[in-house]
């Protein structure tokens, strides 16, 4: 997941509710102060708003015409359009939610353990805990308590017609994962050959142990081989592309990628295409698979410099 602040979060989100107001009027697609505004705006709000969308024109997502009036009226370009809409394939992606919320329900569930309350399910929701600042559902809550409870993190009587513990308490197991800092998305012992993980670090010509026990080693991977991976990723996987245009814009993306990565490998640019990719990504593939590759994409922009 590519990292947001929450400043970034906030400005996506005025962002985002521009867009849509300037598609609201199809023949002069642009938005005005009043359609986040309201009629009965204060000088504070007004002058807030008025920030935000200079910061959105500074980055490139807006086209504004200023007033002397102190007015705008703005146009979304299309660097702020793709922006918005990876944003957007991020946070309808089930599986990345789900699996941060599983690490932040168990800790919850373990604090509040410590603190000696006996806390319900519904307690969670109301503490604000959200993923891109968008709040998690009542579904992701059920689903969450269901997987940590069947991978025995957690447990707790239930309730008909409900899938997960309504008064969850943290297992042994649970515990120990908080306590030592570790996810639960991690594969455990049981789940991964102890001798396939290595920890490799590469500061000078070394040979590699990796038939050797006990060895832990860490390989550092920069960005550009974190691009090649993606631009493999999804050259192997555009015979699944069923739409022929969107098979095509997809395959010249990823070779404007492969080019940039290759030549001059220019963070910005590459950031710009990215973004580009992801869009096309959502697309171009439905399902797992786009999320999927959308989730990569989003971890190779989070890796570029700033």
């Amino acid at each position: 997941m590519a990292d947001y602040s929450p400043e970034d979060l906030r400005r996506l989100d005025v962002l985002g509710r521009l867009i849509a107001a300037a598609a609201a009027r199809s023949t002069n697609p642009q938005a005005l102060p009043q359609d986040l505004l309201g009629a009965e705006a204060d000088h504070g709000t007004v002058t807030e708003l008025r920030e935000r969308v200079r910061d959105l024109e500074g980055v490139g997502y807006l086209s504004v015409d200023w007033r002397n009036s102190g007015g705008w009226s703005a146009r979304p370009t299309t660097q702020g359009r793709d922006a918005w809409a990876v944003l957007e394939a991020a946070r309808g992606n089930v599986r990345a939610r789900r699996q941060q919320l599983r690490d932040e329900y168990l800790v919850w569930i373990v604090d509040q353990d410590d603190a000696g309350a006996s806390p319900t399910v519904d307690d969670f929701l109301p503490t604000g805990a959200n993923y891109l600042g968008m709040p998690y559902t009542q579904e992701d809550i059920e689903q969450t308590g269901k997987w940590l409870s069947e991978s025995r993190y957690i447990k707790g009587p239930g309730v008909w017609g409900r899938p997960d513990p309504i008064h969850p308490e943290p297992t042994a197991k649970g515990r120990w994962t908080v306590e030592e800092g570790k996810s639960v998305n991690e594969p455990t012992n049981d789940e991964a050959h102890a001798a396939a993980t290595f920890t490799n670090h590469y500061y000078a010509p070394a040979n590699v142990a990796q038939n050797s026990h006990d060895v832990h080693q860490t390989i550092n991977i920069g960005w550009q081989d974190q691009a090649r991976e993606l631009i493999d990723e999804i050259a192997h996987r555009l015979d699944n592309v069923e739409n022929e245009q969107a098979r095509t814009e997809l395959a010249a993306a990823v070779a404007e990628l492969r080019s940039e990565v290759d030549g001059q490998a220019r963070p910005h640019a590459v950031r710009g295409i990215v973004t580009k990719l992801g869009l096309a990504i959502t697309t171009a593939m439905a399902g797992e698979l786009g999320s999927e590759l959308t989730q990569h994409a989003f971890q190779l922009l989070g890796a570029l410099p700033a």
